[in-house]
């Protein structure tokens, strides 16, 4: 996609959004599609690595259509960036972390799918 870079993993996806955008719900949808191809009917994580400064409208967290998005993790990278994480966490009614080290979070995802695998 033209706005960011994504790795799909078995139980969790890893964006990176690029430098200076204003991420809409144009880019929400895409992201959806992009879960539905490839975690439909699977219980996953959203890891956000936030490397690059962009803007999202906070209002989007609210949007809980995808069922199977246990979580999301924001990997940060300043403490400006931890704060927006923190305030955006508010808006988000599932499981929502902040991260300064990709392999914590990492390994949070993985923890939640596994509880959530069990529970089943």
């Amino acid at each position: 996609m033209d706005f960011t870079t994504i790795e799909i993993h078995q139980h969790y996806i890893v964006s990176q959004i690029k430098e200076g955008v204003d991420f809409e719900q144009k880019h929400l949808e895409a992201f959806y599609e992009v879960f539905e191809t490839y975690f439909s009917g699977r219980p996953f994580v959203s890891i956000a690595d936030r490397k690059n400064d962009y803007t999202i409208n906070p209002n989007l967290l609210k949007d809980s259509r995808f069922k199977n998005l246990l979580g999301i993790g924001v990997v940060c990278y300043s403490e400006a960036s931890y704060k927006n994480a923190l305030f955006e966490k508010t808006f988000f009614k599932g499981k929502f972390e902040t991260f300064y080290e990709m392999e914590a979070c990492k390994e949070w995802a993985l923890q939640l799918v596994e509880a959530y695998t069990e529970s089943d």
